[in-house]
């Protein structure tokens, strides 16, 4: 019989024996887990899930500062795809329930024995076994009328669909085949892509991906998802306030399922929302260009919204030329060079009509990205090298034609390249200034300050650790430390009114962080300030 699958857990609560005696007392291993963590608060608690990344967390349902319930909903924030067993006392039961949404694997009475508790910790630990394993062996899923109706919507656009109102044969289309619940139905729509990679950079995606996005976007959003070619697609249907609170998490939840169940590298391609059924081919090649082009953050989540502020691009029709535009987009210098020997064939023939527009169109493509990067000096700089301007005009043959082109894009690649570090770093100053400017917002989280500077939550949280070193919360809860410990020792405030001056509710909480950060209670630090002067 082979070793049990060790799954990480940390464990929560704020009664110091009991808390000490379930770390010290529970046979970990023999149960498949190995304990990582414990906290005595819920805010302990978010930062240690935030560093360690475990796949339970144990935790009180009543917990100091931050409530079990309360963390269980931050902690889907930044760890969707972590389970959370609850203990709790008898009246606190139906309390419980209501963090359902929140991924709860199991709700546990107090008082508890260790033996009671080893038994339970064996029936989380199978069923987290059966869900990993569940994933791993999906089987594809069966074509249906909706897919019948979807997939050529979705890849190849509505050109069948005729009439001088295309958009409601659409609607009354997708209500036959229940994609919509009744044609007046309000739901907007976003496309999202899905590939998986090895270690190796191979492509992964099965068709049994398919019924694993399902089940993961079923818990968020309305959806239908399907196979293409080395990637899944999946049309999210919602309000907006639906897509604001639930989109990130969904992919954030596919990237650490993908890496913890599948030990695979996800890459999510997210489009713009749109009203019209109509408009989904075109929100599907958005989805396809961010994820083409995953942000220097690493994140695995692309955002269209991240990547483009513009409208969004039209389709082209020529096979070789889209080859080249997706190599240029990914920045794949060794695909671009392959694409463009074959869009541009015989390097001795002359420069055809047809060749000229292609590459007229790969001249806007360069444009296009450096105006999504809002890099003027990039331009400049190309334009400088004499790049840009009359490029197609002055080449006589294919071959000086291919040249040029591959010229102009490994050159706009590497500007590219140097943009996005710089775009990274810009961001992240606007994250830290705007964190300056609203640290004293008791509802400043991470979902809203990305709302403020207009780029996904996903985006902002891997540009802000890759540039600032630090996870959001910790920089917020610094600043308002600093801030908290300057009003301490030149003002009169009373220390209540300090923590609401510094995004406080909870006088207590506040004291609470302020001993951990500063290593002295806000009243002791002002006495020792009084006394040194």
């Amino acid at each position: 019989m082979s070793d049990p699958i060790l799954y990480t857990v940390v464990v929560a609560d704020d009664e110091d024996e009991l808390r000490q005696a379930v770390c010290d007392m529970i046979p970990w291993r023999e149960l498949g887990f190995v304990l990582v963590g414990s906290a005595s608060n819920g805010l302990d608690a978010l930062e240690l899930v935030e560093k360690l990344e475990p796949d339970l967390l144990l935790t009180d349902i009543r917990m100091p500062f931050i409530s079990g319930i309360e963390l269980a909903r931050q902690v889907r924030e930044i760890r969707p795809a972590m389970h959370i067993a609850f203990l709790s006392g008898y009246d606190d039961f139906e309390y419980a329930k209501q963090a359902i949404q929140y991924n709860i694997i199991s709700y546990m009475l107090k008082p508890l024995t260790m033996e009671g508790l080893a038994a339970e910790l064996r029936a989380i630990h199978e069923k987290i076994d059966r869900q990993f394993e569940a994933f791993r062996q999906m089987t594809a899923n069966v074509q249906t009328g909706r897919d019948d109706f979807l997939v050529p919507l979705v890849l190849d656009g509505y050109a069948m669909f005729t009439g001088s109102d295309p958009e409601t044969t659409l609607r009354a289309e997708a209500c036959r085949c229940g994609l919509l619940r009744g044609t007046d139905d309000a739901a907007r729509f976003v496309v999202m892509t899905v590939a998986l990679y090895d270690n190796a950079g191979q492509n992964r995606t099965r068709p049994a991906f398919v019924r694993a996005l399902e089940t993961l976007a079923g818990k968020y959003l309305r959806h239908a998802v399907f196979f293409a070619p080395g990637k899944v697609v999946a049309v999210l249907m919602g309000n907006p306030s639906d897509f604001e609170e639930y989109l990130h998490i969904l992919a954030e939840e596919i990237l650490q399922t993908a890496r913890r169940v599948l030990n695979c590298r996800g890459v999510v391609g997210i489009s713009r929302r749109t009203e019209r059924l109509g408009g989904l081919h075109a929100a599907y090649r958005e989805a396809v260009q961010a994820a083409s082009q995953p942000p220097e953050e690493d994140s695995g989540v692309s955002y269209i919204t991240d990547l483009q502020h513009g409208a969004p691009m039209r389709a082209e029709e020529s096979a070789g030329f889209e080859q080249a535009r997706a190599a240029f987009r990914a920045g794949d210098k060794d695909a671009l060079g392959e694409a463009l020997g074959r869009m541009c064939g015989d390097p001795g023939e002359p420069v055809s009509p047809w060749l000229k527009g292609l590459a007229v169109q790969l001249l806007a493509e360069v444009y296009r990205a450096l105006e999504a990067a809002d890099d003027d000096d990039a331009a400049a700089e190309l334009d400088r090298r004499g790049l840009l301007p009359g490029l197609a005009p002055n080449c006589r043959t294919a071959g000086e034609l291919r040249q040029a082109l591959q010229t102009l894009c490994l050159a706009s690649i590497d500007q590219r390249s140097t943009q996005q570090k710089k775009g990274g770093s810009l961001l992240c100053r606007r994250a830290l200034d705007a964190i300056d400017q609203n640290y004293m917002d008791k509802d400043l989280s991470l979902v809203s300050l990305s709302a403020m500077l207009d780029v996904s939550p996903n985006h902002l949280s891997a540009c802000i650790k890759k540039y600032a070193g630090e996870t959001f919360i910790n920089i917020l809860i610094g600043k308002r430390m600093d801030a908290a410990r300057e009003l301490l020792l030149t003002t009169p405030l009373k220390v209540q009114q300090i923590a609401a001056r510094c995004g406080y509710t909870d006088q207590h909480y506040f004291s609470y962080c302020f001993k951990k950060y500063c290593g002295a209670s806000p009243g002791a630090l002002r006495r020792q300030h009084e006394a040194a002067r």
